[in-house]
């Protein structure tokens, strides 16, 4: 870890922005949820509020923590960190809120739209941040693994819009949709948590580092398996498909187990919401792994339980854990940087906030796996999950709040 300076950093507003359009787009989800009702994940409706999790929420907050995040811990800046990120967001959000509203009906002028603004978003993000990644003479496992999940992440959007064309007719089947899915559940979400995770929990949680092994290699055989999975899906041949599928969620349900091995010896076990947060997500993820294996053995048809798994149990709960760690610290580390020495970081959010949405979010997730049986218990599910949602919206709010109070209360003095 690179000693932390503002000159490193980008200012306090880039990822804060980033993270508060991440919470508006999981409100307008909440409210979608309540209001909507699809009967299947194919339904227009259902890909648009899917996209809203995925490029509002999830997409969103993995932006920000990159921006924050890569500065501090390899030393090298973005370049016209200001300038690109404001016009990264307004391409992003345009093609986001563009396409969603075709999915809801409107004219396919949107859609067209939506989906090339995105494409383009994504593609500009990932070689913006590959190009700063790159630029460190010290290629560690984290930039290693970061560099991957980038990698992916363009190629997962490529697979998106090629995909929509599948979606729109011009091309047969969706096959190429399942390849888009598992591209940036493994490839980009989970390969980012991982390189993310090597830092994080012997920085925040002062836990045991990964084995070096893992942390030199880990990022090459989920790459590896990923790569032949591509072309497994072009040749058509299946049962490579599936012995590759088994092999990704083997790897996947072992980094999850060692994960909670590493938390549960951490020298300061000391309860926090961040890390239920972590032991959610991570719990998901090994029983989405074992499940899914049983499911493709078996040949059973599982997507729903699944989506829920990896989608919320998995990515939204290591986000919202994120969330609840960075933003505290960012907040502290901008004041501290900004000779605000009384900033502390137990009170940018309050623990008693935390601790109520996380159980609201857990009752919601409850609610959701048991709508897969009983589909009445939809309704319940979405209004607990608005309420976890306006809850964490408040609690990003806070550090904002925070910050310019205590920016305030130190030009007064």
């Amino acid at each position: 870890m690179y000693g932390l300076t503002l000159e490193q950093a980008p200012p306090y507003k880039v990822p804060l922005f980033y993270y508060l359009a991440g919470v508006a787009y999981l409100l307008v989800l909440s409210l979608l949820l309540v209001f909507l009702h699809v009967k299947n994940r194919y339904d227009e409706q259902a890909i648009a509020m899917t996209h809203i999790l995925t490029l509002g929420f999830f997409t969103h907050v993995m932006m920000g923590t990159l921006f924050q995040m890569v500065p501090v811990i390899i030393a090298e800046v973005y370049r016209n960190v200001q300038f690109f990120s404001k016009l990264l967001f307004v391409g992003l959000n345009l093609g986001i809120i563009s396409f969603s509203l075709y999915l809801l009906g409107a004219n396919p002028f949107f859609g067209v739209f939506g989906a090339a603004s995105v494409i383009v978003s994504v593609l500009f993000f990932s070689l913006y941040s590959l190009q700063t990644v790159l630029k460190t003479e010290d290629k560690n496992p984290f930039v290693k693994t970061i560099a991957s999940a980038l990698f992916f992440l363009s190629l997962g959007a490529i697979l998106g819009g090629v995909s929509l064309l599948q979606y729109s007719g011009k091309m047969g089947g969706v096959w190429l949709g399942e390849l888009h899915i598992k591209i940036m559940i493994f490839g980009w979400v989970f390969l980012l948590f991982s390189g993310v995770s090597y830092k994080i929990l012997s920085m925040f949680y002062v836990a045991k580092e990964y084995p070096l092994m893992i942390k030199n290699h880990f990022y090459s055989v989920v790459s590896a398996v990923l790569i032949l999975s591509i072309f497994a899906t072009f040749l058509e041949a299946e049962f490579i498909q599936t012995l590759l599928s088994i092999a990704l969620a083997c790897v996947s349900g072992f980094f999850a187990f060692l994960t909670i091995v590493i938390l549960k010896q951490r020298k300061r076990a000391r309860t926090d919401v961040t890390v239920n947060f972590f032991y959610f997500a991570m719990g998901n993820l090994l029983i989405g792994s074992l499940l899914w294996v049983i499911a493709l053995v078996f040949n059973l048809h599982l997507d729903i339980v699944l989506g829920i798994l990896f989608g919320l149990g998995f990515v939204y709960g290591i986000i919202n854990a994120m969330l609840y760690k960075i933003i505290p610290f960012l907040t502290w580390f901008h004041l501290s940087s900004s000779f605000v020495y009384e900033a502390e970081m137990g009170k940018v959010i309050e623990l008693k906030k935390m601790k109520i949405q996380f159980y609201l979010f857990v009752c919601s997730y409850a609610l959701f796996l048991l709508s897969s049986l009983w589909p009445v218990l939809v309704m319940p599910a979405a209004s607990v999950f608005l309420l976890s949602s306006l809850l964490l919206v408040f609690n990003v709010m806070s550090g904002y709040l925070y910050y310019k109070k205590m920016i305030i209360k130190a030009l007064k003095n």
